[in-house]
């Protein structure tokens, strides 16, 4: 009598250890699409990777014209690195100006703000270089870039978009 407990014991415990582990081999075997591992998940999404990389470049680095394309996007451009080839507008410091579109495009002038000093001419070409930024603060830009600017040449630029500029260059075409 003793022998057979002692197998109803051993019996019990092989069941108990088995069970569990039979368990969790058939989960992985569903069909339901809800009941799907992250196994399986990351398969499948990363059929659909290639497809989607085109949309998450939409806010990407820029470097092209300052043009209508470019403005229209803007927002997606903030805080973004961007190169832009335009004319200079206006000459308003060793430190700043505003750039046109080139060609025939019909965007607003955008200021430009250089922690160096450039000499430029209206209508010359040029390459910047910078930060995408929105709403000219003219105290947070001085102290950000170390710059002592004329309050009174940068009152109608307040709030304005700008570029924060690491690099300016004078292009062959005019």
């Amino acid at each position: 009598m003793i022998k057979r407990e002692n197998r109803n014991w051993l019996t019990t415990l092989a069941i108990a250890g088995v069970l569990p582990l039979t368990a969790a081999g058939l989960a992985g075997c569903s069909t339901d699409p809800e009941e799907a591992t992250d196994e399986n998940v990351v398969e499948e999404s990363e059929g659909n990777l290639d497809e989607t990389q085109d949309d998450l470049d939409v806010g990407g680095p820029y470097n092209g014209p300052y043009d209508d394309d470019f403005t229209e996007d803007y927002e997606t451009y903030v805080g973004e690195e961007v190169t832009l080839t335009a004319n200079v507008d206006t000459v308003i410091s060793p430190e700043s100006f505003t750039i046109s579109g080139v060609e025939s495009t019909t965007v607003e002038p955008l200021l430009v703000v250089h922690d160096g000093e450039v000499t430029l001419e209206q209508g010359e070409s040029v390459e910047v270089s910078g930060t995408v930024e929105e709403a000219f603060d003219l105290p947070t830009v001085e102290e950000d870039m170390e710059l002592d600017l004329d309050d009174e040449d940068y009152a109608d630029y307040d709030a304005d978009n700008y570029i924060e500029a690491t690099s300016v260059e004078m292009t062959d075409e005019s």
